[in-house]
Formats: C-alpha cells, sequence, structure tokens
C-alpha cells in the first residue's frame, strides 16, 4: 500500500468523478450516486457504497472545482496544477492518517503471514523429530543415528524426547 499521491488527485480531477475514495488499500474514484443514500459525506469519513462496500472518502470534486480550499488550485482553463495536487495529497496523507491506517494493515498482514508460517515450522520440526526418533530406533542407539546424520548427539536426544512428548 502505498501513499496518496498529487498525480492520484491529478488523475482524480480529470476523471470527473465526485469522490476520490480509500477502498481496501486502494485509491478509486466514485460517484455520490455509488454511496447509499442518507449518509453524510464528508472528507474522511467511512461510507456505505450502493454494493455494500465501506469506503473512506479522501477528497470531493467541490473541493477542488470551488477553490474553497485551495484558491489558487486551478488555472484558467479548469486545469488543476501539480503542485497544488501534491500539496493536496500531503495534506490528506496527514489529515487522513493514512501512514498509520497503511502501517496498521500491513503490520496484520505481516503477522498473519508470519503465525502461518511459525505454525508450518512448527509442524516441520515435530515431523522431523518423530523422523529422528524412529531413525535413531532403527539404528540401534542416539549415537548411530547421530553419526549416520552427522548431528550432535545432544541434539538427537533431545528431539527424540521432543517426539515421545508428541
Amino acid at each position: 500500500m502505498r501513499l496518496l499521491t498529487g498525480a492520484d488527485i491529478l488523475a482524480f480531477h480529470e476523471t470527473r468523478y465526485d469522490l476520490l475514495v480509500l477502498d481496501g488499500g486502494e485509491f478509486t474514484h466514485l460517484d455520490r450516486s455509488d454511496i447509499e443514500d442518507g449518509q453524510r459525506v464528508d472528507s474522511y469519513l467511512t461510507v456505505t457504497t450502493t454494493g455494500g462496500g465501506e469506503v473512506q472518502v479522501l477528497l470531493e470534486r467541490s473541493a477542488v472545482v470551488a477553490g474553497d480550499w485551495f484558491p489558487d488550485a486551478l488555472d484558467a482553463d479548469g486545469t488543476l496544477s501539480p503542485v497544488v495536487a501534491d500539496e493536496m495529497a500531503s495534506v490528506i496523507n496527514c489529515d487522513a492518517d493514512l501512514r498509520t491506517i497503511f502501517a496498521v494493515r500491513e503490520i496484520r498482514a505481516l503477522t498473519a503471514a508470519w503465525e502461518e508460517a511459525s505454525a508450518e515450522a512448527d509442524r516441520l520440526a515435530a515431523l522431523r523429530a518423530c523422523r529422528i526418533a524412529d531413525f535413531a530406533a532403527a539404528c540401534g542407539s542416539q549415537s548411530a543415528a547421530a553419526r549416520s546424520l552427522g548431528m550432535d548427539h545432544s541434539t538427537v536426544n533431545k528431539l527424540v524426547k521432543k517426539a515421545a512428548r508428541q
């Protein structure tokens, strides 16, 4: 996930959509008709779409066009200034707390991946201990198994004990 850029705001302005929103970590454009009726649509609020999803409103087209937020945003032809778009993005990133939102999402995803990998590592470690215990029994001693496997005798001993606890 990335922060909002001036290029995102320029692209939004050119599309003529009503709203620039954050939808599941992605920036997208919606019209007001895409929002469930009766909801207050304001910057940084989370609203429900007609499809049932939730999005965070980042910017309304009217804020750019009306000139109340940045009076010098548009030139005489109605073109949005790239410098102003960059400044808008910076303000939105800060005000909408996108750095925190993205950090939390990334940390949650990394935690889930770590837990999954940890569970797999634990499963493989238990399987390894059982196989080494079986091999040691087939060899007749832990010392013989350790020599055959090129492992330290104490490691084989610990793994045999671990397998016995499972």
